[in-house]
Formats: C-alpha cells, structure tokens, sequence
C-alpha cells in the first residue's frame, strides 16, 4: 500500500474547527505541507460544540432518545467538518476530497459500551486518491454497522479514527493537534509554572486519560500501542514541537504528570471487618469495576472499606454496597459525591513505595480519603476544596 513515511496521517480537534476563520487557518497550514508534494489524510472533529448542541436538540425532541437515531444526529457534525475542510483547501489550490463512514465503509462493531473501527472496506479508494500533494479530510468519530447503521466512537472518537487509518495505510506517526501543545506536568490553566513533558510510554499516557487527562482517547492510545503508531500531540495554533507518545518514554523522568478527575463518587461502609471471600467475588461479577478501593482499620477488630468508581456506574454500584453492608453488619454507608480524584503518573512509581509516600507526605495539611498506589499511579480522593492546595504541593515535589 504505503511505506511508512509516504502519508501524514493529522487529526485536528473540535477548537481546531471551532469558526470558519479557525478553518481557513488550518486550510493554510496544511495547504503548506501538501504543496510540499506530501500525501495528506486530514481526520476532523466537529466545529467547537456542535456535538453538544445536537445532543441538546435531539434531548428537546425526546429525554431518552434511540441510540441508532442519536448516532445519526451526532455524526453529522463531523461530516460536515469535513466538507467545509476540503472546501477551503480546494479554494488554495489543494486536491481534496471529503470523506465520511459510508465512502470509506468504516466498519464498527459495539466493544463494551462503545463501537470501534474494526475494518476500511473501501481503503483502496482512498489509496488510488492520495496522489502528491492530495489531501483526503476524513469525518472522524463514527464508522457503520455491517447493516448499514451509522454509529459513533465516543467522546474524542475522532482520535481513534486517524490512529486506524495511520495503521490501515502502513504509518506509524499520527499528528494530533488541538488547542494545547502538548501533555504537561500539571493543567497549565491550574499550575502556572507546569512544564512541558515531551516522551511518554503507552501506558502512560492511557493512565492519565483514565483518570482525567482529555487530550487523547484512551482507546486511540491502547491502538496505537497495539501496533506501535506514535502520537504527536501537537498545538493547532503555532509550530511548537509537542508531546510523543510511544513504546519508549523518558524513564529519567520518575512521574511525568498530575491529573485531577471529578468524575469519580465513592462510598464507605463503615464498622465492618475486611471484606470476605464473598464480597470479592461478588465484586468481580459486578457490572463495574472499582477504581479506587482501600480498607482502613479504626481498631482491633474494626474498619472501613472506601470504594470509588465511576458516575456513570452510580445505579449498578451503589445497591452493591448497601446490599453488602446489610450482608456484613456494617454500622453504616456513607455516600461521597464532592471528592475529586488526584493522580500521579509516571514510569518511576512501579514498585517503588518509597517515591510514592514521599508524595504522599508532600500533601502538607490536605487529608485524603483515600490513598492507592498502583503501578504506574498514585491517586488520593481530596475534598474538592482542598484540590487546588494538593496540586500545587504534588506539583513543587515533582519538580524537586
């Protein structure tokens, strides 16, 4: 098909696309590189929040809308990005083409909650098309069932999109640009003094975007990893060299950066021995899986059990808990919805406690609830008023 190298594979984000003015900036951009005689496939997201503003259409039109017919409304975005994107670079003199699920025949398949792109049915096409200096501006974010249905990836789905099509055409480099230049030690709207972290490894990176780093799809990252596709995570709005994401990080750098995730709710069962046999394998057949789970001991013959997880598993997990607190005598269940979640992560916590309590006493006077070390990551779950105080104290240990 390709060697590697033949195709730049660029994926630009939902603010890249945000106005018509934002569009024609990035037409020149890579207008600049195509007329340079490069082949171009171009992924993009939809304009700002138009994800969002048809979501609240259709939820004007029904509270619980169809999944298949969501998916239509939501994919429309994208492809509409796309037409606009090949519009502009036709206008400077580019050779391009929009392209859209049902053109490419992006086969999806529902994986877990979620569909992925399993198959380019029409890859050749693109193929043929990618002459020099062509650019090929893909709809990002949705693929097709094997019946024809239109179906989306999830939030930043586009990410995936072009990690797929960087592995169906043989590269392994995939440009993602986005309104920040890439992955730093801490939010750099929170931390000011936040320094740029230019290698990181795929589970890394993965981590932080479980617990709180939005700026790559988890499963674009996993994908990527599966056939070592690297990612540059770079600005939409300057030259700057960015982040890489890769098979090998920076291992002279212990922890590479602070997430904060406000998506987590957790509960104690309090006045109960440690959990029983039962209770774990029970847990384990759960619909949800605990993100954060750890036993503290008052006395002798006493403790509580702290479980976080994720809202969305609010209603399966939940009744679990109670249903097992009543199971085990507990003296009570308390339910905690005004936690955030703090995590470190970077290569140099794996089986290290001693690093890890270092952080840990780093917290000065904020008190969490819970505390976990877990290979790659050390997560406290802070009062959320005691979030800002914890960052910039984690953030003064990471830079010694």
């Amino acid at each position: 098909m390709f060697a590697n190298g033949d195709v730049l594979i660029q994926k630009f984000g939902g603010s890249s696309m945000g106005s018509v003015e934002r569009i024609t900036r990035v037409a020149e951009r890579i207008a600049a590189r195509a007329a340079r005689g490069n082949r171009m496939v171009v992924v993009v997201s939809a304009m700002g929040d138009t994800t969002d503003d048809l979501i609240e259409l259709m939820n004007k039109v029904t509270p619980v809308p169809d999944r298949r017919e969501l998916d239509n409304v939501m994919a429309t975005g994208e492809m509409v990005s796309a037409s606009l994107m090949a519009s502009a670079l036709a206008r400077l003199g580019i050779r391009a083409r929009s392209y859209n699920a049902f053109n490419l025949h992006l086969l999806s398949e529902l994986q877990g909650d979620d569909y992925n792109i399993v198959q380019i049915g029409r890859r050749n096409n693109l193929a043929r098309f990618l002459e020099p200096g062509s650019v090929a501006v893909v709809a990002g974010f949705q693929g097709i069932t094997a019946d024809g249905d239109l179906t989306t990836l999830g939030r930043g789905g586009s990410d995936l999109t072009a990690v797929i099509l960087a592995r169906e055409l043989g590269q392994k480099v995939c440009e993602k640009y986005t309104d920040e230049d890439g992955i730093y030690t801490a939010d750099p709207r929170i931390i000011p003094d936040a320094r740029k972290v230019w290698h990181l490894d795929y589970e890394e990176m993965l981590t932080l975007a479980a617990f709180g780093n939005g700026i790559l799809h988890p499963r674009a990252v996993s994908s990527a990893r599966d056939c070592e596709i690297r990612i540059h995570v770079r600005s939409s709005f300057s030259q700057a060299e960015g982040s890489v994401v890769g098979p090998d990080g920076d291992d002279q750098i212990p922890v590479k950066s602070i997430t904060c995730d406000n998506r987590l709710v957790y509960t104690r069962i309090h006045g109960l021995t440690q959990p029983d046999a039962e209770f774990m394998r029970e847990l384990q057949e759960q619909p949800f899986t605990p993100v954060m789970m750890q036993w503290k001991p008052y006395n002798q013959m006493a403790g509580s059990l702290r479980i976080g997880f994720r809202r969305a598993d609010s209603f399966a997990a939940l009744p679990f808990c109670w249903e097992q607190a009543h199971r085990l005598g507990a003296e009570e269940v308390d339910c905690y919805a005004n936690l955030s979640t703090i995590s470190l992560v970077g290569c140099g916590l794996r089986n290290n406690p001693e690093l890890a309590a270092s952080f840990a006493a780093g917290l000065n006077s904020v008190t969490p609830m819970i505390e976990q070390h877990d290979g790659i990551r050390l997560s406290f779950a802070v009062e959320k008023s005691q979030v800002k105080p914890a960052l910039e104290a984690l953030h003064q240990t990471i830079l010694g």
